[in-house]
């Protein structure tokens, strides 16, 4: 018998689910991970979106940055929001470094993001406390230290009966000293159309009470002073 050649796959997805880069088939737990296509054919723009294609995630919607998350039904329950001595069940992290508290969880923009991962089930071992029900976290692309490019999307949408809404989004990735130092840049707004009506007293009516927007930047930079040492401070701004 001949031995059959090995096949890669080119669909195969890295995750950094154990602080560390491997297949996605690798990792010893539950893992789930929307890469930027997906979230793209999906036509996600936050996580609340992102909920309805990852089994045992769900986000009860409390508001712009208030959302509550839940992972396989455990979640910090319905509280006041920054009540003293309760913590956060779900972490939600930014690359690295953690965005989440009791009943916050900013609802970040999902443009140019390499993947959302979702580790379902407890991971306090790797991530600390505020992870008992699991972990999310957006992997954003990294400065490229070689390459200049760019990217921008725009849409236009009105709802019957409602307002109109869009969003502009931008990316631009800048070789400062090539092979040195680089910096990423992402600027994203977006106006949300509303479509319910407030009745007043005296029989008034506000219309569209439900509109909103949602601007941020963030910005990267990736410095390698040399081949074995990597630093990438970021900073990002979301109102």
């Amino acid at each position: 018998a001949s031995a059959q050649d090995a096949t890669v796959d080119d669909d195969e997805i890295i995750v950094t689910a154990t602080h560390r880069a491997q297949s996605i088939q690798d990792v010893p737990f539950s893992v789930n991970a929307q890469t930027e296509e997906a979230i793209q054919r999906s036509g996600a723009t936050n996580l609340e979106d992102l909920s309805r294609n990852v089994a045992g995630l769900s986000v009860q919607n409390l508001g712009p940055g208030q959302s509550q998350v839940s992972l396989r039904g455990v979640s910090a329950g319905q509280i006041v929001r920054d009540q003293p001595g309760v913590k956060e069940q779900v972490g939600v992290y930014l690359d690295d470094s953690v965005v989440s508290l009791s009943l916050f969880t900013p609802d970040l923009d999902l443009y140019d993001l390499n993947r959302v991962e979702t580790l379902r089930g407890p991971q306090g071992t790797l991530f600390g406390s505020g992870n008992v029900g699991g972990t999310i976290r957006y992997i954003t692309n990294q400065p490229e230290l070689d390459i200049f490019e760019g990217s921008i999307e725009g849409q236009i949408n009105m709802i019957e009966d409602g307002g109109e809404g869009g969003h502009l989004r931008g990316m631009i990735n800048v070789p400062l000293v090539p092979g040195v130092l680089s910096m990423r840049a992402v600027g994203y707004h977006t106006e949300y159309g509303g479509f319910i009506d407030a009745l007043r007293e005296g029989g008034g009516v506000t219309e569209d009470v439900n509109d909103g927007e949602r601007s941020g930047v963030r910005l990267a930079f990736g410095i390698q002073p040399t081949p074995n040492l990597s630093i990438t401070p970021r900073f990002l701004y979301q109102h």
